[in-house]
C-alpha cells in the first residue's frame, strides 16, 4: 500500500465513524415518528442475512484471493462460509413465512402489484431452468420467491425505504471501521487492467470487490433520501455518494453524481407526506432521463461501437447475443450463464451475470421475461400517478443507470442487492384509499400520524394502579 492509499483508508474510516452521529439522529427521529415497521425489518433482515457470509469472510480472512493450480481465481467461499449462508437463508425463509402469516392473520394484507410481477419473472426463469435440464428450483430461488411473496403483502410506506437506508448505514460504517483496523483488507490492488479510481484507491468495504459495494451504495441513495427525515438526510445522501465515488468504480462514480443531481432537482416526497402536486416540469424532466437510461442499457449489448473500452463485457455480450436465437421466447434459465464457468467457457469474474440487466433478463427469460421486466418498471413508475412519480423515478433511475454495465436486480437467486429489489417493488409511491393524512410539515407516513391522547379516568390515577 502506498502512502496515498493509507491516508485515503484513514479518511474513509474517520468519516464512517463520524457519520454515526447523523445516522443516529436520523434513526432516532424515524423511531419517534413511528416510521419503523415490519416492512423495515423485512428489508433490513434481507440485507443483513444475505450479505452475512461475505461480510464474515472479509472480517475474518481479509478477503484473500484463492487460486487454483493453474493460477486462476477460484469462485466461491470456504466451507464454513457456505454453512453460514445456509443458516442465514434458513432464518430468512422462516422469517418470510412468519411475516406472511402475521399479515394475513392481522387482516391487513392487500396485494401489491409490483412484487407479483417480479415473482412472475422469477417463476418464468425457474421454469426455463427446468426446460434446459438445469435444477428446477434451487434453494436461493425458493428464498427469492418467498421474499417477493412477503413483499406482495407488505404495507407500502416509508418503512421499507428506512430498512434499505439502515442496510446502507451498516455497510458504510462496517467498511469504515475495517479501514481503520485493517486497511489492507478493504483496498484492492490497482493494476493496469483494473486501475485505481479518482481518489487513488479501489475501496471494497466489507465486500469482496468494489463493484458489489458500489452497486449497493448507488441503489441505496434514494433510500437514504426518502427513508429518512429532515435536512440530515441530505447530508447522509451526499456522504453515501462520496463513498460510492471512493470505491473507484467508474460506473458508480458517474451514477452517484447523476442520482444526487436527479434527487436535488426532483425533490421527491412520499405521497403520504402532505405536499403540493409536483409541477409538470418535474415530470417532463424525469421521463426523458429515465427513457434515455433505459434505451442506452437495452441497446448497448447489441450496438457497442467501441469493444476495446468495454473489455470483457463486449466479448460476453457478443457470445450471449449469438445464442439468443436458440431459445428466444423463454430464454435459458437462471443457471445457464454461470454454468459456462464450470464448462471453462468464461472466467470466474464474469460468471455471476452478463453485466447488463436487460441482456441478463433476456438471456435467462427470453422475450417473455424482458416484457415482464419492462412491465415491472412501468408499474413502479405509474402506480402512484403524478403525485408519486418523482419518488418512483428516483427509485428506478439508479437501477437503470447500473443496468448499463451491471445487473443490480437478480431474478434467479438472492444476492447482496435483493434487499433493494424488495424495498423498491413494495412501491411506497401511492396512498391507499382511506389512509390517514399526515400532519403538515412533519413529513409523517400514515403509520406515524399522531393518535389522540386519551383522557385519564379517576380510576386510572388511583393509588395502587
Amino acid at each position: 500500500m502506498t502512502r496515498t492509499q493509507t491516508d485515503m483508508a484513514l479518511l474513509l474510516g474517520v468519516l464512517a465513524v463520524l457519520s454515526v452521529i447523523p445516522w443516529t439522529i436520523a434513526l432516532r427521529r424515524a423511531r419517534a415518528a413511528g416510521d419503523w415497521d415490519l416492512g423495515s425489518t423485512l428489508v433490513l433482515a434481507t440485507g443483513v442475512l444475505a450479505n452475512l457470509p461475505t461480510v464474515a469472510f472479509v472480517l475474518r480472512s481479509g478477503r484473500p484471493e484463492r487460486l487454483d493450480p493453474l493460477g486462476e481465481v477460484v469462485i466461491g467461499f470456504p466451507g464454513w462460509v457456505n454453512v453460514l449462508g445456509v443458516v442465514a437463508n434458513g432464518l430468512l425463509l422462516v422469517g418470510c413465512g412468519l411475516f406472511v402469516l402475521h399479515r394475513f392473520l392481522a387482516g391487513r394484507a392487500p396485494l401489491n402489484t409490483a412484487p407479483l410481477l417480479a415473482l412472475a419473472l422469477v417463476v418464468l426463469v425457474a421454469l426455463s431452468d427446468g426446460l434446459r435440464d438445469q435444477q428446477l428450483l434451487a434453494p436461493r430461488q425458493l428464498l427469492l420467491m418467498a421474499l417477493l411473496l412477503a413483499a406482495a403483502v407488505a404495507r407500502p410506506g416509508r418503512g421499507p425505504l428506512l430498512g434499505g437506508a439502515a442496510v446502507v448505514m451498516l455497510s458504510t460504517v462496517l467498511g469504515g471501521v475495517e479501514a481503520l483496523v485493517e486497511p489492507a483488507s478493504v483496498l484492492r490492488e490497482c493494476r493496469e487492467d483494473n486501475p485505481c479510481g479518482p481518489m487513488g484507491v479501489l475501496y471494497t468495504g466489507v465486500f469482496t470487490n468494489e463493484n458489489i459495494f458500489s452497486l449497493l451504495l448507488i441503489v441505496g441513495l434514494p433510500f437514504v433520501w426518502l427513508g429518512l427525515r429532515g435536512r440530515v438526510r441530505v447530508l447522509l445522501t451526499w456522504y453515501t455518494a462520496f463513498v460510492a465515488v471512493a470505491t473507484g468504480s467508474r460506473l458508480a462514480g458517474a451514477s452517484a453524481v447523476l442520482v444526487v443531481v436527479f434527487l436535488t432537482l426532483l425533490r421527491p416526497r412520499l405521497p403520504s407526506e402532505r405536499a403540493a402536486r409536483p409541477s409538470p416540469g418535474r415530470v417532463l424532466f424525469g421521463v426523458p432521463v429515465l427513457c434515455a437510461a433505459a434505451v442506452v442499457g437495452l441497446s448497448l449489448p447489441f450496438r457497442h461501437l467501441d469493444p476495446d473500452r468495454l473489455g470483457d463485457r463486449a466479448s460476453i455480450w457478443d457470445m450471449a447475443v449469438r445464442e439468443l436465437h436458440e431459445s428466444p421466447f423463454v430464454g435459458f434459465g437462471a443457471k445457464a450463464w454461470s454454468a459456462k464457468y464450470e464448462a471453462g467457457e468464461i472466467p470466474a469474474a464474469l460468471s455471476p451475470s452478463l453485466h447488463n440487466q436487460w441482456l441478463d433478463v433476456l438471456y435467462a427469460g427470453g422475450v417473455v421475461g424482458l416484457a415482464l421486466f419492462a412491465l415491472l418498471l412501468v408499474c413502479l413508475l405509474t402506480v402512484g400517478g403524478t403525485r408519486g412519480f418523482p419518488a418512483a423515478a428516483c427509485l428506478v433511475l439508479p437501477v437503470l443507470l447500473a443496468s448499463i454495465l451491471e445487473r443490480p436486480w437478480s431474478f434467479g437467486i438472492t444476492n447482496s442487492l435483493t434487499f433493494a429489489l424488495l424495498a423498491v417493488v413494495i412501491a411506497p409511491t401511492t396512498v391507499r384509499r382511506g389512509a390517514p393524512r399526515a400532519v403538515q410539515g412533519s413529513g409523517s407516513s400514515p403509520a406515524a400520524a399522531p393518535a389522540r391522547t386519551p383522557s385519564r379516568s379517576p380510576a386510572a390515577t388511583a393509588p395502587g394502579r
